[in-house]
């Protein structure tokens, strides 16, 4: 399979941003909702804040928590211990046959390049680092809302968030060998988007230290917030959190972690062979520097509706 027709632009591609800055299509409440999470770092202000937000949340929507298993519950319990602590955690490993159903599933779908451009992910040009599967690609997924909204993850999410969880972003992404940066996210950086976040993360090809392995600076979720999304510098990581303080994430097809996104992380380039990562997103309120335009699927009907409203309906 080889190029296929470029995508059309406003189209439903990936999760696209929403202006915030005046101008042409400029979302005054929006912006407002989001630069008001980004301006207050103070870290017992912004505690108190979102401790009123979560309160909220809870009162219209209490979670059912005698659902939940005395495993997952157990579970979980460990998770949130080392995610406490460290800012990230392995999870158990993902059902293998989901795995290999989901890499079959993907196998003749095309990618889209930045520039709008869809191809096989084997036809990405040379100087291509990074590549995402069109939503509609990734909600059609088997299992992969089954994995989004899985007991343990829900669970995890809603006791580290302190209310009933929204998924917030969602998304396959390859990462190509190369030298050109093509997205923040491939250097050391804060994620900005909500009062308190986390992702979750699966690997779907073997992922060594020539693989671009996700990078997590332990103990930076504990500092504080910074108004401006910037890259961060590894100089002023070592001095701030001790040379040893990056940890890689390495592991075979079907790694699972969560990771709380505030913290410095990174998905750098590939120095030798491509990874594929499945990443869920989890948050007490939408992003609001995104526009979201949740899909009907065949499976819609079988998920929590508040949890996965910003994606399918």
């Amino acid at each position: 399979m080889g190029r296929v027709k470029q995508a059309p632009s406003g189209g439903c591609i990936v999760l696209q941003y929403v202006r915030l800055t005046p101008g042409s299509g400029f979302r005054p409440l929006r912006a407002a909702f989001y630069y008001a999470q980004r301006i207050f770092v103070q870290p017992e202000l912004r505690s108190a804040i979102t401790s009123c937000i979560v309160a909220a949340i809870n009162m219209r929507h209490p979670p059912k928590t005698a659902a939940v298993s005395t495993k997952v519950q157990a579970d979980s319990n460990e998770l949130l211990r080392v995610l406490n602590r460290d800012g990230i955690a392995l999870l158990p490993e993902t059902n293998g046959q989901w795995v290999s159903d989901i890499n079959a599933y993907l196998a003749d779908k095309a990618v889209v390049l930045r520039n709008g451009e869809r191809m096989h992910p084997q036809s990405v040009p040379s100087a291509c680092t990074v590549a995402d599967y069109p939503l509609e690609t990734v909600l059609n997924c088997p299992h992969l809302l089954e994995i989004a909204n899985s007991p343990l993850n829900v669970e995890t999410a809603r006791r580290y968030l302190g209310c009933l969880p929204t998924i917030s972003t969602i998304g396959i992404r390859w990462s190509f060998p190369g030298k050109k940066r093509e997205a923040d996210t491939q250097g050391f950086h804060r994620d900005p988007d909500d009062w308190r976040c986390f992702k979750f993360f699966v690997y779907l090809t073997d992922v060594n230290s020539g693989a671009g392995p996700h990078l997590f600076v332990r103990g930076s979720h504990l500092t504080p917030k910074t108004v401006f999304a910037k890259h961060i510098g590894l100089d002023y990581i070592q001095k701030t959190f001790g040379p040893d303080s990056i940890t890689p994430v390495l592991g075979k097809s079907g790694t699972s972690f969560i990771a709380d996104v505030q913290g410095i992380h990174a998905g750098p380039i590939p120095t030798e062979t491509p990874r594929l990562m499945l990443e869920v997103g989890y948050s007490i309120l939408p992003i609001f520097a995104l526009r979201y335009k949740p899909m009907l699927t065949a499976r819609s009907a079988s998920f929590d509706p508040y949890i996965n409203r910003l994606i399918v309906r």
